[in-house]
């Protein structure tokens, strides 16, 4: 199977799995914790399940990583990494802006991108080298080339005892930049950020079913993707910087002088 063949199989996927998402919305979901303030939803399981053996009717042979299933790496070329609802949390509470994350490594790198994006209901999906598209149009990032001109978005860590790192980025970077979002899901961010409505995102303890698929759309849609400290990201860094480009330094530069 080719690479336009995954992409297909990875599109088709995300968007099998949207139509039980919304019917389930507000449907007085069974909620249990992970952790303290980490949420997990019947249904979190049951579409993660739902593509878990999808891939593996269709792949056996190709690893999987998975936010609620134990994952198991045993050496195949191909890895799929799984984020059945990005933003369980705004999912679970009745909150349409949740995502579905779906990517695909070949050897060394992210080769193909999926995000189910709710408040835009569409999938952004991308090939490596190919471009990024929704509905058939490519994606491009803003063309906004100043910090004070531009809309960010971070992420806050479930885990919220003791020193706060993103609380002291956030607090750094704010005076700085014409707004600040928070929307709960990282897979939105990311899709945001590749259509140029948001300018700039970083975050800190994300997993990598949380950044494989919206590294690649943000890439392929012409930004850029590094760790905090400017070096190359990898899926298992402690934190991430996307931008257009065009304010990467700058907010490069706000964020590593952060002391903690």
């Amino acid at each position: 199977m080719g690479n336009d063949d995954l992409l297909d199989f990875a599109k088709e996927t995300v968007e099998s799995t949207v139509e039980s998402l919304k019917d389930n919305i507000r449907t007085g979901l069974k909620i249990e914790y992970k952790a303290k303030f980490d949420l997990l939803t019947e249904i979190d399981r049951k579409v993660e399940d739902k593509i878990v053996t999808t891939i593996r009717e269709e792949f056996p042979r190709h690893d999987i990583v998975a936010e609620e299933s134990s994952a198991t790496i045993k050496g195949s070329d191909h890895v799929w990494y799984i984020d059945p609802i990005s933003g369980s949390t705004n999912y679970a509470h009745g909150l349409p802006v949740y995502g579905v994350s779906l990517a695909l490594r070949i050897g060394e790198n992210i080769e193909i991108g999926a995000i189910y994006n709710s408040v835009e209901d569409e999938v952004f999906y991308t090939e490596r080298g190919r471009g990024a598209f929704v509905n058939g149009l490519k994606t491009s990032v803003s063309d906004i080339e100043s910090i004070g001109k531009s809309l960010v978005s971070t992420s806050f860590p479930y885990h919220k005892r003791g020193r706060n790192k993103n609380l002291e980025y956030f607090n750094k970077i704010s005076p700085k930049v014409e707004g600040i979002r928070r929307t709960g899901s990282v897979a939105v961010d990311f899709s945001y950020l590749a259509l140029g409505v948001l300018d700039g995102f970083w975050a800190v303890d994300l997993k990598p079913w949380d950044t494989a698929a919206g590294l690649i759309l943000v890439e392929e849609s012409g930004g850029k993707v590094s760790g905090i400290d400017g070096r190359s990201y990898e899926l298992v860094d402690e934190t991430i910087l996307a931008s257009n480009g065009r304010i990467h330094d700058r907010m490069m530069e706000l964020l590593s002088g952060t002391e903690f």
